[in-house]
């Protein structure tokens, strides 16, 4: 008589966690006291915008390049 193997199978969820540089809060928006005074505040301000749009734009895409490599 020949004893059959027996096989153990355990399921083991893998929860990934997408990387802490993707889910960082996004730049605040430019604020001076008092509210722009002259034309090369209201410059400023838009450049600072932008630049936290871009930075909350790379970051969703990061987040969906890593994603899509699930």
């Amino acid at each position: 008589m020949t004893t059959k193997p027996q096989i153990v199978v355990k399921t083991v969820i893998v929860k990934e966690k997408v990387p802490a540089n993707l889910i960082q809060s996004c730049p605040k928006k430019w604020r001076k006291a008092g509210g722009p005074e002259k034309t090369e505040d209201f410059v400023v301000r838009g450049d600072v915008n932008e630049a936290g749009l871009d930075t909350c734009s790379a970051q969703v895409d990061g987040v969906r390049e890593w994603n899509a490599g699930l």
